[in-house]
């Protein structure tokens, strides 16, 4: 029998009981006092309330230095200092007491701590499924007869991540489009198929959307263009889980350069003339900054590989070299079971496992793995989830 289940989605907070993540918010109550003077009860009860943030602030956990001085036996110097505060963004008064000129309130405050450094340059990868980018209005590639820009775009944005990410890479499928209806991306609660990460051994899926590539209006004379015309590039990126098929991340981003060929000219939309063109640039400008933004989503996430094989006390995993993945890693098993929700839609859910593994054997893009203590393994399956330990 499988243990207490959690929801993919809650993964996180799962995982965090295993690698301490750094980022965590909570409520907690406190107090604090302050002398009312001539009489400005609304002063002193602010000052009362800062007095208690500044409790809770230390209570939730912040860090100091210190450094003492003695001499003869005698303490002559005793300073601190203090590392990091954590932030509050709510603040609730739960109630207040005036008493002998003093009040004293208590609060509860919705207390974040920062960002922890131990996250920052993950050695970890996530392999990243990037197929053929969706157009909204396909006659916009009338203009410089750029048919194949969708697969081009895609594949475009595959090589900025390949140069530029630090906790990804792709999988580029520029040719594989997905027949999808792009009006249901934008519908909250809409999954990608889990299957489609599955045959890739993709941990996250990434669908570019070309909105708008029209051609402004310009002038003519004879046929011919008297200067050269603004061209748009706007584009939606979504990033999805490829275990719940969530979407974690969306933006949009647009830009607009000259469009300097002629009018009826055919353009090679993966050739350099067009790379190098003022509008080519512009869009690699873009796809840069959807490379930086899609790095800084994933830091701090814990990357989920999955048993994708096993044979008695050996697995084979989706996470290999390129991953970050070496021989001797110890990962921790996670249990994953799939559950019909109210729609009948099949949804992911996780629980806590004692089994952990080391790996032995490494490829490019797999691992193979040893089980450690049978005991603690007997319910692993395919599709379980594995996380760096």
């Amino acid at each position: 029998m499988k243990p207490a289940q959690y929801s993919i989605t809650a993964l996180v907070c799962l995982m965090s009981s295993i690698l301490a993540l750094p980022v965590q918010a909570k409520w907690i109550t406190a107090s604090g006092q302050a002398m009312i003077t001539d009489n400005n009860v609304t002063q002193a009860r602010e000052d009362a309330i800062h007095q208690a943030v500044s409790y809770a602030t230390l209570q939730s956990g912040a860090r100091f230095s210190s450094q003492q001085t003695v001499s003869n036996g005698q303490l002559i110097n005793d300073s601190f200092m203090l590392e990091h505060q954590a932030q509050s963004q709510n603040i609730e008064l739960i109630s207040e007491r005036i008493e002998n000129n003093e009040i004293t309130v208590n609060v509860r405050i919705d207390i974040v701590e920062p960002l922890d450094d131990t996250c920052q340059g993950n050695p970890l990868k996530a392999a990243i499924l990037i197929p053929q980018a969706l157009i909204k209005d396909r006659t916009q590639l009338r203009v410089g007869n750029i048919g194949l820009f969708e697969q081009n775009l895609s594949e475009r944005l595959a090589l900025m991540l390949e140069q530029h990410a630090s906790n990804s890479f792709p999988q580029t499928h520029a040719n594989e489009r997905l027949d999808i209806d792009q009006s249901l991306v934008d519908i909250r609660g809409y999954r990608l198929p889990s299957w489609l990460s599955e045959i890739t051994d993709s941990q996250y899926i990434l669908l570019p959307e070309i909105i708008d590539i029209s051609t402004e209006d310009f002038t003519s004379t004879l046929g011919l263009w008297d200067n050269d015309p603004m061209r748009n590039f706007q584009i939606r990126v979504s990033l999805f889980h490829g275990i719940s098929g969530e979407k974690i991340w969306s933006q949009q981003y647009s830009q607009a350069a000259e469009w300097e060929f002629l009018r009826q000219q055919t353009v090679n939309s993966n050739s350099e003339n067009f790379w190098g063109s003022e509008y080519g640039q512009a869009i690699d400008q873009v796809l840069a900054e959807v490379s930086r933004d899609i790095d800084s989503s994933l830091n701090c996430r814990p990357l989920l590989g999955q048993v994708v094989s096993r044979q008695t006390d050996r697995i084979i995993l989706n996470l290999g070299r390129r991953h970050g993945i070496r021989v001797g890693d110890k990962l921790q098993l996670v249990l994953q079971q799939n559950m019909p929700d109210r729609l009948d839609n099949m949804r992911a859910v996780a629980g806590k496992s004692k089994a952990t593994i080391t790996i032995d054997q490494v490829t490019e893009e797999s691992a193979t793995a040893v089980l450690d203590g049978m005991a603690a393994s007997l319910n692993i399956q395919i599709n379980d989830l594995a996380i760096k330990l």
